[in-house]
């Protein structure tokens, strides 16, 4: 039986899931690529240093696999909370590989605002400074603060997303908000250890 375009938009992503787990249906996968693509590169692009390139390689893996672990999920639990797991385990294998370590690890040659252009807006060196900060982080670390921070995930799904304990979560957390504002508050004295909020 054909399914209509617009039965396939008013699906939820598990109803989408389970219809690639029993019916293969492609339609299916093309609308969860259009709600999720966009979000999953901007994800990858952090993880991967800024990597666009292999980032967009990254996602279009994604989808490949969501075909070959369909029957791996469980429509009882959330899809985005199933698939930013497959993402990070993803990243995980990435991270072993000696290249992307020693792209991690070189970081940004900034040191100061004396080496940046004079024209540079303050704003933009914040946010230089804070993502040089945050490719310093370790990995695990790194993921935790990049999940909470920056995708929005609650703790609770963030654990389930990376496999680990509740309590893992909040001590990645606190260690990683502890040392990024210790930098930036060198950066800027009137910067506040509170601005991540941890709950």
């Amino acid at each position: 039986m054909k399914l209509h375009p617009i039965h396939i938009n008013q699906k939820n992503d598990e109803e989408l899931m389970v219809l690639i787990m029993d019916h293969h249906s492609h339609p299916a996968l093309i609308e969860l690529h259009k709600r999720y693509s966009k979000k999953l590169l901007g994800y990858f692009i952090k993880m991967l240093n800024k990597d666009i390139d292999k980032a967009q390689d990254f996602v279009q893996d994604l989808f490949l696999k969501i075909m070959e672990k369909k029957h791996l999920f469980d429509p009882e639990k959330k899809f985005y909370t199933w698939i930013f797991t497959i993402a990070n385990n993803m990243c995980k294998t990435a991270y072993r590989n000696p290249f992307l370590q020693r792209i991690s690890e070189d970081g940004y040659e900034i040191n100061s605002k004396a080496s940046l252009s004079d024209n540079l807006a303050e704003k933009e060196f914040f946010n230089l400074l804070l993502e040089k900060s945050l490719n310093n982080l370790e990995e695990h670390h790194k993921t935790t603060f990049i999940l909470r921070f920056m995708e929005h995930f609650s703790l609770q799904e963030i654990a389930d997303i990376t496999e680990t304990s509740l309590g893992t979560v909040k001590s990645r957390l606190f260690y990683a908000t502890q040392k990024m504002a210790k930098e930036l508050k060198e950066y800027n004295p009137k910067f506040e250890s509170n601005l991540f909020k941890l709950n």
